[in-house]
């Protein structure tokens, strides 16, 4: 895995969760005309999904560069990534396709990546301890 993990090129991770977000956020109908069955609020766990493993990339990218893992530097990453999320709801509504800006889509991506602080902290925990 850590041979794989050096031949990664610097932020690669993040910028592949980036283009699929903004594929998902920002365009009328990406998954097609076919309607999903899900439960209420599937809608706000998708987002959490999302900006947490944005949150959780920048995370893994300052890792990769070499730097060791910080609440300071977490925090600032879960910062982008929330404010990447508040950003597309803005552009959702500017763009006027069919998509609104909704302050709970922006709770939920804020929730998911603060959610990704502590879960990248028990991952950082257990690879430094093999």
């Amino acid at each position: 895995m850590n041979r794989f993990l050096r031949i990664v090129p610097d932020y690669q991770a993040t910028m592949a969760v980036t283009v699929t977000i903004l594929y998902l956020t920002l365009f009328p109908q990406p998954l097609g005309d076919e309607e999903f069955p899900m439960f209420p609020g599937a809608d706000k766990v998708v987002h959490a999904i999302m900006f947490g493993t944005l949150a959780g990339a920048l995370i893994f990218d300052r890792w990769h560069e070499g730097r060791p893992f910080s609440w300071k530097g977490a925090a600032f990453c879960a910062i982008v990534a929330t404010a990447a999320g508040g950003l597309i709801e803005l552009l959702q509504q500017w763009m006027a396709l069919g998509r609104g800006c909704d302050i709970y889509d922006f709770l939920a991506d804020a929730a998911g990546a603060l959610l990704a602080i502590p879960v990248t902290r028990k991952w950082w925990k257990v690879k430094s301890e093999k």
